[in-house]
């Protein structure tokens, strides 16, 4: 038994011993800061490597950040200074047409347009407001020339007064200064809100029928806003392009073309509308920047100021007075230098007064209507017919190829002679040779068809005879007073005109411009606005949902795994 327990506690003793030893070596180690060499090279290694990766993420970060806000910067100077804006509307109603654009370019005049309300009220007034406002933004973006402001009507009474117009809310004025004779001239242009609108046809011809137009209704309601306030639902399409292009070309014109509507004489409506007669020809005339007004021939005199008169197919003739005011328009005191478009109709009577006029200018407008033999030259009935042989003679503003020129119910337009006492006569559109002239009667189906044949062979659906007048002081510059003659008011109607097929607005216009010296022919259909003003076709739809919802998505996925496994690699 004493053994044993001696065995025991001695055992006890040194085990004791041997611990209290360890832990005395412990305590020595970590005094001494001494640490076994392995750990250590692994723990430095592991923490230079967490830094480095520490450090190149930052980096990025920063210069990611850095890259995004330059972008941003450099973007929003180049959307505010070019116009590099995206239209995803279906029918382009924020963009201007390349006609437009070309204009706007050559604008070489500080130009400024006021806009006569607070901008949000403006904006927000309805979707035809804000798309008026982001093409005008795009103007001034388009040129530097051009800038805009909104002026609030009740808080600005000053500068209301600094203009001869009468301002009322929501008006657009453009203005600019040009120099003439040596003195500056303020120009403007008072543009309403109906201006920048057009009503359906079927409103406008209800109007016509009952003798009122949209112009009477505006004066009888006092305003513009009063007016769409009763006939804001019959608001089709913005006219906004037009109106804005048209007082742009009116006030950095210096010497813009005014036109008259000679009127008063029964003139033949337009079958379109039902309103006043060439009225889309009236519309375009406005939006090249020609300056349009009525003259009663009947009551007034034709203003000495006006550039070209325009007799729209009167089916009563003139009076051997009322003549005698267009002879001496055209005269203009033997300076000449005149414009008058004279347009008959198969729905005239006779007209021995207004022939005799003619004649001085060596033209005739003959009998029947002209109709062509063989169907590749006329649509569905022969005196509806398509004319190709057109005249080079003024085609500046020509940009279309192979224009065809269309028309019906035209008489024929003779030239009497080739040139005698300082006038000369010439052709402008031909039919072809296996053409004829015809009266036309009614079938048992009730459709017109031609009856008797008049003439046969090449007809005239367009002619001009000019008068001339050499200059006094032997510089051999000639001054012409010139007479268009077209044999239809359809070779002006509102649906050929505005037909994409026809070339009819196009070459007519070049001539005009021609004749006038204003070469800078513009052609804007209006845009219609429906529903909500962010409308996007199904194909912009589809490419959107499919690159915010699945390319998008996968790329940034892609990126993002590639990432992870480089970094997991490494």
């Amino acid at each position: 038994m004493e053994n044993n327990e001696e065995k025991v506690s001695k055992g006890s003793e040194e085990l004791l011993k041997k611990i209290v030893e360890d832990e005395k070596h412990e305590k020595d180690g970590k005094s001494s800061g001494k640490k076994s060499d392995k750990p250590k090279k692994e723990h430095d290694g592991s923490t230079a490597k967490k830094l480095k990766h520490g450090t190149l993420a930052t980096a990025f970060t920063c210069f990611f950040l850095a890259v995004l806000v330059l972008i941003n910067v450099v973007t929003t100077v180049l959307f505010e200074r070019y116009p590099i804006t995206v239209d995803l509307t279906k029918d382009k109603i924020y963009s201007m047409t390349e006609e437009s654009e070309e204009y706007v370019k050559k604008v070489d005049k500080d130009v400024l347009v006021t806009i006569f309300a607070d901008e949000e009220t403006y904006v927000n007034y309805s979707a035809y407001n804000k798309q008026a406002v982001e093409l005008l933004k795009n103007y001034c973006k388009m040129n530097h020339h051009i800038s805009y402001r909104f002026v609030d009507i009740d808080s600005n009474p000053d500068i209301i007064k600094s203009y001869s117009d009468t301002i009322s809310a929501f008006d657009v004025i453009f203005e600019t200064d040009n120099e003439v004779d040596g003195e500056t001239v303020k120009r403007t242009r008072k543009l309403g809100m109906v201006d920048l609108l057009s009503f359906n046809d079927e409103f406008v011809s209800q109007l016509s029928q009952s003798g009122y137009s949209i112009d009477m209704l505006r004066e009888q309601a006092g305003s513009d806003m009063s007016l769409l306030a009763y006939y804001g639902s019959y608001v089709e399409s913005s006219n906004a392009e037009q109106a804005f292009t048209s007082a742009l070309m009116t006030v950095t014109d210096p010497n813009p073309i005014d036109v008259a509507f000679l009127t008063g004489r029964s003139e033949v409506s337009d079958l379109l509308t039902g309103g006043s007669p060439l009225s889309y020809f009236r519309t375009l005339l406005v939006a090249n920047g020609y300056n349009v007004s009525d003259v009663d021939i009947t009551k007034e005199d034709i203003p000495a100021d006006t550039d070209i008169a325009i007799i729209a197919a009167p089916t009563v003739d003139y009076l051997p007075e009322e003549v005698q005011k267009v002879s001496d328009y055209m005269n203009n005191g033997g300076e000449l230098g005149k414009q008058l478009i004279y347009v008959a109709s198969y729905s005239q009577g006779e007209t021995p007064v207004l022939d005799e006029f003619l004649a001085e200018y060596g033209l005739e407008v003959g009998e029947g209507v002209i109709c062509e033999t063989y169907g590749d030259n006329y649509i569905n009935y022969p005196y509806v017919t398509v004319a190709t042989d057109l005249s080079s003679n003024f085609n500046q503003d020509i940009l279309s190829e192979d224009l065809v020129v269309s028309s019906m119910y035209t008489r024929p337009v003779n030239t009497l002679f080739d040139e005698r006492d300082m006038v000369t006569t010439e052709k402008y559109i031909l039919s072809t040779a296996n053409a004829y002239t015809a009266t036309l009667e009614y079938n048992d189906s009730y459709v017109q068809v031609p009856k008797d044949t008049l003439t046969k062979g090449q007809q005239c659906y367009f002619a001009i005879g000019s008068k001339a007048k050499f200059a006094d002081d032997g510089s051999g510059d000639t001054t012409y007073s010139n007479l268009l003659c077209f044999g239809s008011e359809y070779l002006l109607q509102s649906n050929i005109l505005s037909a994409q097929q026809y070339g009819n607005s196009e070459y007519f216009f070049s001539v005009i411009n021609g004749l006038t010296h204003k070469t800078d022919g513009i052609f804007i259909k209006p845009k219609t606005i429906k529903g909500t003003a962010f409308d996007i076709d199904q194909s912009t739809k589809s490419r959107l949902m499919w690159t915010f919802i699945i390319i998008i998505p996968v790329a940034v996925l892609a990126v993002g795994l590639v990432v992870w496994l480089r970094r997991k690699n490494k």
